[in-house]
């Protein structure tokens, strides 16, 4: 919690997990994603899934008068580029629904496009804070010890 309020201005970064071209809107996975994406949301330059955080632990610090860089969590991803892939554009293409067949190469985006922001009212989940007003899909509620 203490970090998490030293933190706020993280919340203008933040997007709402939404699922509906995979159907998988109530199973958010625990991974983290970035992509350069065009304005419109329909070519993706590069897409990197990966278990790294935007962290010191994650991608390293340098120490003792940057002679050396000290990484505390070793993390794994893999990083999609167009030019791997054979294709002779600088882009992919966003593939719109997984459920449809298409002869042209699409990148399969595991959420929806645009990510709605979060709202004001909006709040990140904490894993130790209590969540007792309301009940999750499965009915129930969050109290850690």
């Amino acid at each position: 919690m203490q970090t998490a309020q030293k933190q706020l201005w993280l919340h203008s970064y933040f997007h709402k997990w939404s699922a509906e071209t995979s159907g998988r809107s109530h199973a958010m996975p625990h991974i983290k994603t970035y992509m350069r994406v065009s304005l419109d949301f329909q070519n993706i330059a590069w897409f990197l899934v990966t278990s790294a955080n935007l962290s010191k632990a994650a991608w390293g610090a340098f120490e003792k008068n940057g002679t050396q860089l000290m990484i505390r969590s070793y993390e794994l991803g893999v990083l999609f580029l167009p030019s791997e892939f054979g294709l002779n554009t600088r882009y992919f293409q966003v593939k719109e629904n997984m459920f449809t067949n298409t002869s042209i190469l699409s990148f399969p985006v595991p959420y929806d496009l645009p990510p709605e922001k979060y709202e004001n009212k909006d709040r990140p989940w904490i894993w130790n804070i209590p969540y007792t007003k309301a009940p999750d899909t499965h009915g129930n509620m969050w109290v850690p010890k």
